[in-house]
């Protein structure tokens, strides 16, 4: 049975601020608390690998190797950014998982981010989705906080 996370919140900024900083991975490091260091690629484009750098417990890290797989830009109203597991075990067939992330323009001109994450295979038993539960979570509002007026 897959295993998932995922969280909405209504960012107070355009569409196209939100996405701009949705695929700058070079700014991650300034506003991120869960992804806080990208290498590999500074802006998602299809294709691109990168590995992320996330806190984990006792002051540690831990890093996740990605590829992003869908890019789509604002435009009629909604932008997407989609990136998918790719260690060893995802190769292995072990552990798949692809991040959606959606964007929507409300009519006052506020955006409603999704993100979801779905963790298959037999290792997905292994994933502590509460802990990214928690991480997407403290993501969306770090950016909510960081794109809406004081």
């Amino acid at each position: 049975m897959p295993r998932v996370a995922r969280t909405e919140i209504t960012v107070q900024a355009p569409l196209e601020r939100v996405f701009d900083l949705l695929v700058d991975f070079s700014a991650y490091g300034s506003w991120n608390p869960f992804v806080v260091e990208v290498t590999g690629a500074d802006r998602a484009a299809e294709g691109v690998r990168m590995r992320f750098k996330l806190p984990w417990r006792g002051g540690r890290f831990m890093h996740s190797d990605e590829q992003v797989t869908r890019v789509q830009p604002p435009a009629g109203g909604a932008a997407l950014v989609a990136w998918r597991y790719d260690s060893p075990l995802a190769r292995w067939g072990l552990l798949r998982s692809e991040r959606v992330q959606t964007l929507r323009q409300l009519p006052n001109g506020d955006t409603a981010y999704a993100t979801e994450e779905v963790f298959h295979g037999p290792a997905s038993a292994l994933v502590p989705v509460r802990w990214v539960q928690a991480g997407f979570e403290a993501q969306a509002r770090a950016m909510r906080d960081h794109l809406s007026p004081p």
